[in-house]
């Protein structure tokens, strides 16, 4: 398989990019809300967890976005699908990349505005403020994670409806192929 893509193919580096952030996305998601209900320890762990990956997918997503600009083009859209279906697709595609991009960013403001940097530096769970509801950038995050989960189910939902529906390869072109 060719690191770039075809006409009618991702290549490796696409896929890569895209599966890692998907196994990492689907991973913060719960993390994320996991860890409004943990306490001590767990909590702090939670907490590390959750800035590094979200960190790495921030990253992914850049090094994505700059695949697409400097290095490669994405395959055309599949065969018979509607200017419709086309808008759809770049406006998800596109609101998945901003959203991951602004929730990894309000992920680092909430850390240098709330006092968290303290406790993930230290490994000291009692640093951890106790609300973070009312800061500005976490209220940015909570948003965006849940607009980024109804963007995930359109995605899926997408993907699911040109495998099965549409019939079109459209999901096996975002696959490894296998021989």
């Amino acid at each position: 398989m060719s690191m770039k893509s075809t006409a009618d193919r991702y290549g490796s580096i696409p896929l890569t990019l895209h599966w890692l952030s998907a196994g990492l996305i689907l991973a913060l998601i719960p993390m994320g809300f996991a860890m409004q209900g943990a306490t001590g320890d767990v909590r702090l762990g939670l907490y590390r967890a959750h800035a590094m990956a979200g960190g790495l997918t921030g990253l992914l997503t850049l090094m994505r976005l700059v695949w697409w600009v400097v290095f490669d083009r994405k395959p055309k859209a599949s065969r018979g699908a509607s200017a419709l279906q086309r808008l759809l697709a770049k406006t998800v595609h596109a609101g998945l990349y901003g959203i991951v991009l602004v929730l990894a960013l309000s992920g680092i403001g909430l850390v240098a505005t709330s006092g968290l940097s303290a406790a993930l530096l230290t490994g000291d769970a009692s640093l951890i403020p106790a609300d973070l509801s009312d800061l500005p950038p976490r209220l940015a995050h909570g948003l965006m994670a849940r607009l980024l989960v109804g963007l995930l189910i359109l995605h899926v939902l997408g993907a699911l409806y040109h495998h099965w529906i549409k019939r079109d390869g459209t999901l096996g072109r975002m696959l490894p192929q296998v021989r």
